[in-house]
């Protein structure tokens, strides 16, 4: 392999291990050196590959968001209903492996400052495509329907974060219920 080739080899096994720790242990629980033994890099390898833990859960946020966007346009392109397929199919992302959901929506929050770029582009990035697929369908003004999108994807977030942390956890099917109710509702 190529030096460039190895490096992306490294990057992926660490991107790997990432989602696996920050998805079952968490962000603060993941060390650097875990994620080092579980991707089998020295120390130095992380660092040629990653400035620190908030790089790489940014990218891990950048890779899971970016599979999610994928799917919500892939359902909405041919939907009758594209608000609520792109709904059902971000839903369906996020709980279909609960990592994803708890890395998205809890770890880059306890991450705190060094993650809000991240989380404040893909809120906007939701809330655009909520705006456009809504925009023929709703009486609300353009200023209010952005600011209804950035309180739908707001809920969404919520009631996936209740999502995780609830005992027992109710099937994402009355997750996606809630959320399309709070859609309809909101969207009139």
């Amino acid at each position: 392999m190529s030096p460039q080739e190895r490096l992306n080899e490294r990057r992926d096994r660490l991107l790997a291990a990432a989602f696996q720790q920050f998805g079952a242990k968490g962000y603060p629980a993941t060390t650097i050196d875990a994620l080092c033994a579980d991707a089998h890099v020295s120390t130095r390898g992380f660092y040629e590959c990653f400035s620190g833990r908030e790089a790489m859960l940014a990218a891990v946020h950048e890779r899971i968001t970016t599979e999610a966007m994928a799917a919500v346009r892939l359902a909405v392109a041919s939907a009758d209903e594209p608000v609520s397929a792109g709904l059902a199919a971000y839903v369906h992302h996020m709980t279909c492996d609960e990592r994803r959901a708890r890395i998205v929506h809890v770890e880059v929050a306890r991450a705190g400052h060094p993650l809000q770029p991240a989380r404040r582009r893909a809120v906007h990035e939701l809330a655009g495509l909520i705006t456009t697929l809504a925009g023929d369908r709703t009486t609300l003004t353009s200023p209010e329907l952005s600011r209804i999108a950035i309180g739908l994807v707001g809920a969404v977030q919520e009631l996936l974060t209740e999502w995780i942390s609830a005992d027992p956890r109710p099937a994402p099917a009355e997750v996606l219920t809630g959320a399309q109710h709070i859609f309809r509702t909101s969207l009139r």
